[in-house]
């Protein structure tokens, strides 16, 4: 954000606004986008060493813990089950690596 060469360079905002619903399917909110630009005009120009943005920083960091906690817990998941297959597909290459070694 305050980077000279980015100074009035247009920015994208990638984020996903699909929010779940009182209904619980899938809703855009658009508010989502309007939110994060309001943010990035408030960090244009801030000293990333000053109290304001340390604040900011930690009422950010709070409010993304939940989904951060989901998506890891979903990462170690997947993670943890392919580990498992790795290891049934490891020992049988290793009884065969054995095997050759045991013929020299």
């Amino acid at each position: 954000m305050n980077h000279a060469p980015f100074a009035g360079m247009p920015m994208v905002l990638e984020t996903p606004i699909d929010r779940p619903g009182s209904d619980g399917k899938s809703v855009e909110d658009k508010k989502v986008w309007a939110d994060e630009i309001k943010l990035l005009e408030r960090l244009v120009g801030m000293d990333a060493e000053s109290d304001e943005f340390k604040e900011l920083e930690i009422e950010l960091q709070s409010k993304g813990e939940p989904e951060r906690n989901k998506i890891q817990d979903q990462v170690d998941r997947k993670l943890a089950k392919d580990s498992k297959k790795g290891t049934k597909k490891g020992g049988k290459k290793k009884k065969k690596d054995e095997s050759d070694d045991e013929s020299e």
